[in-house]
Order: structure tokens, then sequence, then C-alpha cells
């Protein structure tokens, strides 16, 4: 009886214990398949698209930017296919690890490993990161070898922009380099581009829009370590537009080693005595360009550095800029690959500032190559006529103050042609005084000066062509009569560029229109160019014209030794004085302009145009601390237009 009692009350409690039994498994199942329904139904696009996220991947593609070339199709500016190291963030656990190992391998610098986690840090995850470009093939294999297990890795075909013409056309072309931050703020597009460049100066920076392209699209698939299955769909790129230049680079490279040369003697570089000099001379040693072969002797015998200057040839009737020199140049290739401190050091620190592009941001005085532009004002005014004459004894008179001409002696009575031909100072003195400095620089503007030339570079500077109101607005003075006698043979505050001088002489040889440069080769017919009416009378384009002509072919001009025997040149010199040499020099015997302290000496300008009958081609020419314009811009000018004339000669034929 009591084992039957005892039975009942186990089967009482088993039966329990398997009903709560049942309810837990009632309630484990009912939750499982909630949990499946909300997996498999309520959430299943939020599951999709984070499955897809870990199975694919859409990468960039980098377009090919658009190549520089010159008028005869050469290459300025193009393309060399690299390979890249790349990195996707959203598959790499310590990004700091990685990068110290792959940096091991690619000489990252610290510098280097802290900008690409900025970068990183400044875009989304999902987007590759560019770690190093133009990899060797040392590199490639080391790296090809580790990528099983390094993470998120990749290695992409690229591009490297490269400069063929080097130095020679640098401040043309310009560089490019990788985007900043600002560029990004600026641009947000940037931050989805693949190693984006930016064109940081001239015509990079210029026709940056059409040279960049547009970037493809490869939606890939990888596993799960981030490494390419295959290529489900892609979009190619775009390559930028190719850009055809008026530039010729037989002339650019002619001009360019020319005005480097001056009127100095080369040496050749291996000369025993060269090479003791140059390890003597760390100054010395600075101006010499790789790929140099010879270096410069002065007339002195002593070895010194290349010329400093600038350069310019337009077409008068187009505008188009045939040649742009600068020099010293710089190799733009620098910025295309991995651009040392050292190296950016050298170019900020170097004593002639090679980055300067002298053409178009070079400010300098013109001195007395400004002299068209006062004569033109003086005969506009009618304050004086062509055969007005002045008789010049070395020096005028104004108020308490002697201005001195470049003769001591004096050129004795000069009229507007024979003025311009011996460049009397003391005719300009006076003409410019009777003028006014208000009508000068209307003149002045009309021939291009004071103004922007529209060439196109962002760096170009207008220069200082003042009047009555820019004294008073910029110094909060008045303007003073002596300081129109000083303007009168272009010094004092005038300041002008050496484009800006090409462009005054292009629009007084074309004699009706007010040419405007262009670096852009014309298409089509010449005659569909429009420019603006010069309005300038042409009895007066006649005087500068005979006035020009008479300082390379008069008996007394100025450059008669460098006239163009064949064809004929008109000119003008111009000598620029830096700083007045002082009593102590000249106790010391210190009166010629190559003895003193090179930052010290003159410069040395020269305009031009040619041929004289049927002008083509108009010249600005100046050479830094040069000296004479007559001895050392006049003869290289003469050279360059010589060499231009005859390349138009063999391109005929």
């Amino acid at each position: 009886m009591k084992k039957r009692k005892e039975q009942k009350e186990l089967s009482s409690i088993m039966t329990r214990r398997m009903l709560m039994v049942g309810a837990g498994q009632i309630l484990l199942g009912a939750s499982l398949v909630g949990r499946l329904y909300q997996l498999q139904i309520s959430q299943t696009d939020n599951y999709r698209r984070l499955s897809e996220r870990n199975q694919f991947d859409k990468r960039l593609i980098q377009a090919p930017r658009g190549r520089l070339l010159d008028v005869h199709d050469r290459l300025l500016a193009g393309n060399s296919e690299v390979f890249e190291l790349r990195v996707l963030p959203s598959r790499v656990a310590d990004l700091n690890q990685w990068l110290r190992r792959v940096g091991k391998i690619v000489g990252l610098r610290p510098a280097e490993i802290k900008g690409i986690l900025k970068t990183i840090a400044d875009q989304p995850d999902f987007l590759e990161v560019t770690v190093r470009t133009n990899l060797t093939q040392r590199e490639l294999s080391k790296l090809a070898v580790l990528s099983p297990v390094l993470e998120g890795v990749s290695f992409r075909k690229g591009f490297r922009r490269i400069y063929p013409q080097g130095w020679m056309t640098a401040h043309i072309t310009g560089y490019v380099s990788p985007a900043n931050k600002q560029d990004v703020k600026d641009n947000p597009e940037l931050r989805y581009l693949p190693a984006s460049r930016i064109g940081r100066s001239g015509l990079e920076r210029t026709f940056e829009f059409n040279l960049r392209g547009a970037a493809g699209v490869e939606r890939i698939e990888v596993n799960a370590k981030g490494k390419p299955v295959r290529v489900l769909r892609d979009q190619q790129a775009s390559s930028g537009d190719d850009i055809k230049l008026s530039i010729d680079v037989s002339a650019q490279s002619f001009a360019a080693e020319r005005l480097r040369r001056g009127k100095s003697k080369t040496v050749p570089l291996q000369n025993p005595d060269v090479q003791r000099a140059l390890l003597n001379n760390a100054e010395l040693r600075a101006h010499v360009t790789t790929g140099d072969s010879l270096v410069l002797q002065d007339e002195r015998g002593r070895l010194v550095p290349p010329e400093s200057g600038a350069a310019t040839v337009l077409d008068i009737h187009t505008g188009e800029v045939k040649l742009l020199v600068s020099v010293p140049g710089y190799d733009p290739n620098l910025f295309s690959n991995r651009l040392s401190v050292q190296d950016w050091r050298r170019l900020n620190e170097h004593p002639r500032t090679p980055l300067l592009n002298r053409v178009t941001s070079g400010l300098y005085a013109p001195g007395s190559t400004f002299k068209m532009v006062v004569l033109a004002a003086a005969l506009e005014a009618g304050v004086v006529s062509q055969r007005t004459k002045y008789d010049c004894t070395g020096g005028f008179e104004f108020g308490d103050s002697t201005f001195h001409c470049w003769n001591e002696k004096g050129h004795r009575y000069v009229d507007a042609v024979a003025a311009l031909e011996q460049s009397c100072d003391v005719y300009f003195y006076q003409i410019a005084l009777k003028t006014g400095i208000n009508r000068i620089h209307n003149m002045a503007q009309r021939l291009g000066l004071g103004l922007p030339t529209g060439i196109g570079f962002s760096d170009e500077k207008v220069g200082i062509m003042p009047d009555r109101d820019w004294k008073m607005e910029s110094r909060g003075l008045a303007w003073t009569p002596g300081e129109t006698v000083v303007a009168g043979i272009g010094q004092g505050f005038v300041l002008t560029t050496p484009l800006q001088l090409a462009v005054m002489t292009a629009r007084i040889a074309n004699r009706k229109y007010a040419v405007r440069p262009s670096l852009q080769a014309v298409t089509g017919r010449q005659d569909s160019i429009i420019f603006p009416p010069l309005d300038i009378a042409p009895e007066i384009i006649d005087v500068l014209h005979r006035g020009m002509r008479a300082v390379t072919n008069g008996s007394r001009g100025t450059a008669r030794r460098y006239d163009l025997p064949q064809q004929g040149m008109a000119g003008k010199t111009g000598t620029v004085q830096v700083k007045r040499i002082t009593k102590e020099q000249r106790e010391k015997g210190i009166v010629d302009n190559i003895d003193r302290p090179w930052k010290e000496r003159d410069h040395a300008l020269f305009v031009a145009f040619a041929p004289y009958q049927r002008p083509k081609y108009a010249i600005s020419l100046v050479v830094e601390h040069g000296g004479s314009g007559s001895s050392m811009a006049a003869p290289i000018a003469r050279d360059i237009l010589d060499h231009v004339l005859e390349l138009d000669e063999r391109e005929a034929v």
C-alpha cells in the first residue's frame, strides 16, 4: 500500500517535470521561429546589404590625365603607367601595424605614414587609399609574396605625370601634386577619386578641369580577406582632354640655352680646373643643372652661374606664344615622384628662385623700353610733334634737382626718332613732364601695361602703372612733378612683367589691334581672330616704328651692332639701375657693372619685332643683373628671333 502510494507521487512529479520541459521546448521553439522570421523576412533587405558589403567592393579607376602638346604634337606633359599599392581600410584590423610592416618594404617615412592615416580618417573606409605610387619591381615582388597574409592590399595600374622637356618648359606646364584637405573642401568630388593629382601651377592648374578626366568604377567580388576574386562589372575611366599649345619646343629649347649663356663662354664640365672650382664653390655648384655638360666663364675668366631672366616671343597677329622661357627653371618631374624635404627646401631657398615664372610674375622697371609709351602719349596729347627738338647737354635741371642723361656729354639736339634711336633721357624727362602722368598711364594701359594680359596663369602679376589716384590710394600722398620726370624713362614706381612688354611690342608692331597673348594653338583661319582696336593714330605708330628701327639700324642706334641682316629688326634697349655705385666702390676702382656683386648689377632689357617690313613676331627679354641692354640683352634677343624666323623658313619648305 505504501509502495503504491510512493509510485503514484513519483509519477505525479515526473508528469509535472515533463509538462515544464515541454512548455520550455514550446517557448524555445517559438523563439527560434520568431528569430528565423526576423532574419529571413523582416530584416532580409538589411542583412542582404550587410552580406553584399562583406562580399563585394567598388573600386574607382584612375583616369589618365590629358596631355600637353607643343604646336608640332611633341609632348610637354604626359603619363607613364606605374603600379600603385593601395589599401582598403575596412579590411584591415590594425592600420598602424599594417603601414609599419608595408612601410619597411616601400620605404615609407614617418611623415608619410601620418599623412596616409590622416587621409584614411578623412574619407569613408570603403574607399581604397593609395599608399605608394611608382612601385619598383623589387618592391612589387616583395609585396606580392606577402599579399596572401596582408589584409586589404591591392596592386593597381596607375599613372605618373611625366615632363619630357624638364626644366625648359617647367614654367609653362607647371606641375601636379596630391590633393590636400583644402582641395577636397573646394571640390568634394576629389574625396572619392583614387590617387588624385591636382595642377598646382602653370597650365596644369589653368586647365585642371579639362585635363583631369573622369574616374571609372569597378564592382568586384572579394574573399574574406578582401582579395579580389573576379570583376563583376566595370565602367571605364574617361581620359582628360589633350591640349595643343602654340609653343614650339625647338624655339623654346634654343631660347632657354641662349638666355642662360648670356655673354659668357662655355667650358666643359669635365675640365679639371672646373671640377676643382666646383668642389670649392658651393654656390656655383648649386647652379649646375642635372644633365649639364658645360659651365660658363665670364669675360674676366671667372666661372659663373648661368644667367637668370625671361624671354617670350608672340605672334603679333594671333597672340600665340611661340616660346616662354624663365631661367633658372626646375624639374617638374620631382613633384610627380616623392618630393623630398631636401629638394623642396633647395627649390625654395635657392638664391635665384627657380620656382618663379619670371615672364608672368617677375616685376621689373621697364627702363628705356617704356619710352615708346611716353612718346606716343606726348604725340597724342599734342605737346610735341615728331620734329620737335630738345637740346640734351647731359642733364635736365628741374627745381632743386638735376636729372642726368645716361650720356654724360649729352646728345645735343634730338627729335622724336633720334631720341628713341639714342635713348636720350633728357628728351623723355621733358616730354613726360609736359604730357603728365595721367596721360602716360592711359597710353600704357592701351598698350597692355598695368593690366592682366589674359594668358590664364593664376600667379600672373599686373605690375604698377601709376597715376595721381594710385599714389593717393596706395601711399596717401599727392603725386609730384619730379615723379613724372622719373617715370618718363620707365623708372620710379613703374613696374611691368616681361610678358606685358611683349604685348606692348606686339601691339605697336601690329599697328591696328590690341593683341592678347594665348598659349593655345590657333586652329582654323587666323583672320577669324578678333581683337579690340588699338585706337592709336597711324602716324604716331609710324614714328614709333621709325624710331625703333633706328635703334638697330641707325648710325647712333643703341643696338646698331645687333640688327637682323636679312630681314631687319626694330627694337628698344633698356638698362635699369638696381643700385648706385657708391663712393667707396668708385675709390676701389669698381666702376664696371660686371665687377659689382651680382644682386647690385643693373638689369638688361630689350624688346623688338621682326621682320621690320612685314612684322610677324615680337620679343621681350630681361637678363636679371645682366648689365647693359645694348650689350647683353639685344644680342640674345637678336639670336632668338633669328632662330624663330629660320624655323619658319624650314617649315615652309
